[in-house]
C-alpha cells in the first residue's frame, strides 16, 4: 500500500466527516441527516441512511483518535435516544402504527438506533447510551413475546432476521424466548421447493434475491447465530441446508462461489454483484458462522471460494458501464474492503491488506474535494445525468466510507486493531469495553 499512506487514508476520511458533519440539521433532541443535500430531502435517522449511521462512522474517528467529532456525535445520540424512546414506550404500549411496514427494522428502524447506540457507547463509555440501546432491545422483546410480527419483511436489512440478530446481541439472556419465537417463525416461513430452504424478502414479492441484504444468506446467517446463542441444534440444521444451497447456486466452473442477484434473473445482463447487499462479500459470512459453529465440515473452503470470486471480478475496474459504478458500504467498494480487512485480521495474510490499499487508492481517486470537505458520487449509467448527489449516511455516502478509510489506517499501524462488534458480522476480535481507550491518534491531514 506504499501508493497510499495510513495519512492520507485518515486525512481524507476526516475531511469526509467534516462534509458529513456539515450535512446535519437540527431535530427534536439533537441532530438528523437528510441523505442528500438536495432541496427537500427529508432528514432520517435510521442506520442506511441517517443518524444512527453518521454515529457510527463518528465511532471509528473516536476509535482512530480523533475526537473533533464529539460534539456532532453526541446531538446524533440525543436525537437517537429521544427517538428510541418514544419508540419503546409506543412498543410497550402495544401501538400496532410502530409495526407497520418494516418496523423496528436493524438498518431503517429502531433496532438499529440501538446498535449504533450501543457501538457509540461501546467506544466512549456514555452510559445513556448503552441503557437506551438495552431498553429499546428489551421493549423488542416484549412485542416478540407477545407474538407480534415486527415487521413485513423476513429479510436482514428491513425484516425480522435483523431484528432477532439484534435481540440476540444486544438482549439479555432472560428475553430469550422473544428471540426464539422469531427464529421459530423464520422457518416456518421457509420454502423448500429445491431442496433447501429460500426466503422472499415479502411474501408478496415474486421473486427471491438469495444473498445477505434481502434473502436465504441473511437469513440463514441469523438462524445460525439464534443456534449457538440458544442452544438450539435444530436452527443450525436450518442454516447448514441454507448453506448448502447457497453454494450449490453459486458454484461456478473455476471454483469460485457467487450466488446470482436475484431468482428468477431480474436483469440477465448483470447477473453477479459482488458486493455485500447481493453479492458474495455478504453471502461468505453465513459460510464463515457456520464453521465457526460446526467446524471442519467445508465451510471454510466456501467462504474461501466467495473471496475468490471477488478477487477474480476485476473490482474496482469498470469494464463495462454499470459494473462497479458504487463505492458504498452496501454495494460497493467500502464493503468489500471491509471483507478485505476482516480477513487480514484473521487470518495475517498481507495480500489482503495491500488489495485493500489498492481499493481504497480508487476511492480516493473517485472522491470530490474541496473547500467543503471530501464526498462521492455513484454513478447510475441508465439516467440522463449518472452522476449521482453524494450521500452523507453509512451505507450509501461518505459516513460509511470514511469509516472504513479509518478503520483502513488503524489496521495499518496495527494489525490487532480493534474492530466495532456489528450484530451482523461474524465475531472476530473481541469488541471494544466500554470507557476503554480510543486507540492512538491519526492524521486530521
Amino acid at each position: 500500500m506504499a501508493d497510499l499512506p495510513v495519512s492520507e487514508a485518515a486525512g481524507a476520511a476526516t475531511r469526509a466527516l467534516r462534509w458529513v458533519a456539515a450535512s446535519a440539521v437540527p431535530a427534536e433532541g439533537g441532530l438528523a441527516w437528510p441523505p442528500t443535500r438536495e432541496p427537500g430531502e427529508e432528514p432520517s435517522d435510521d442506520l442506511y441512511y441517517g443518524a444512527a449511521g453518521v454515529l457510527v462512522a463518528f465511532a471509528e474517528a473516536r476509535l482512530s483518535g480523533i475526537t473533533e467529532f464529539d460534539g456532532t456525535a453526541r446531538a446524533a445520540a440525543g436525537r437517537l435516544r429521544h427517538v428510541a424512546a418514544a419508540t419503546a414506550r409506543a412498543l410497550r404500549a402495544g401501538d400496532s402504527a410502530v409495526l407497520a411496514g418494516t418496523g423496528p427494522a436493524l438498518y431503517s428502524g429502531v433496532a438499529g438506533h440501538a446498535v449504533a447506540l450501543r457501538i457509540w457507547a461501546d467506544v466512549t463509555g456514555d452510559v445513556e447510551a448503552a441503557d437506551t440501546a438495552g431498553d429499546v432491545a428489551a421493549a423488542i422483546a416484549a412485542a416478540a413475546a407477545a407474538g407480534s410480527r415486527l415487521s413485513e419483511f423476513n429479510d436482514l436489512l428491513i425484516g425480522e432476521a435483523g431484528i432477532l440478530l439484534v435481540l440476540l446481541r444486544l438482549g439479555r439472556p432472560e428475553e430469550s424466548r422473544a428471540a426464539a419465537v422469531i427464529a421459530d417463525r423464520l422457518v416456518a416461513l421457509a420454502d423448500w421447493t429445491d431442496g433447501g430452504p429460500a426466503w422472499r424478502a415479502r411474501e408478496s414479492i415474486g421473486y427471491e434475491m438469495p444473498n445477505f441484504s434481502h434473502g436465504a444468506a441473511g437469513i440463514g446467517f441469523a438462524l445460525a447465530t439464534a443456534a449457538v446463542a440458544l442452544e438450539r441444534p435444530d436452527l443450525l440444521t436450518v442454516a447448514q441446508a441454507t448453506g448448502e444451497r447457497l453454494a450449490r447456486l453459486g458454484a461456478r466452473p473455476d471454483g469460485t462461489i457467487a450466488v446470482p442477484h436475484s431468482i428468477p434473473l431480474r436483469d440477465p445482463d448483470a447477473a453477479i454483484s459482488y458486493g455485500w447487499c447481493h453479492g458474495p462479500c455478504g453471502t461468505l459470512r453465513l459460510f464463515q458462522l457456520l464453521e465457526a459453529a460446526d467446524p471442519g465440515q467445508g465451510w471454510a473452503d466456501r467462504a474461501d471460494a466467495s473471496r475468490q470470486a471477488v478477487r477474480r471480478s476485476g473490482l474496482p475496474a469498470r469494464p463495462y458501464p454499470g459494473f462497479w459504478d458504487n463505492l458504498g458500504q452496501c454495494c460497493g467498494t467500502a464493503g468489500v474492503g471491509e471483507m478485505a480487512l476482516d480477513y487480514y485480521q484473521d487470518t495475517g495474510q498481507a495480500a489482503w491488506l495491500d488489495w485493500a490499499g489498492e481499493l481504497a487508492a480508487d476511492v480516493l481517486a473517485r472522491s470530490t474535494a474541496d473547500a467543503d470537505g471530501v464526498r462521492w458520487s455513484h454513478t447510475e449509467h441508465r439516467i440522463s445525468l449518472p452522476e449521482l448527489p453524494p450521500s452523507a449516511g453509512w451505507m450509501q455516502g461518505a459516513a460509511g466510507i470514511a469509516g472504513w478509510l479509518l478503520r483502513l489506517a488503524r489496521v495499518r499501524r496495527d494489525a490487532a486493531a480493534r474492530r466495532l462488534a456489528w450484530p451482523d458480522r461474524p465475531p472476530g476480535s473481541d469488541p471494544v469495553s466500554p470507557g476503554a481507550p480510543a486507540g492512538t491518534p491519526a492524521s486530521a491531514g
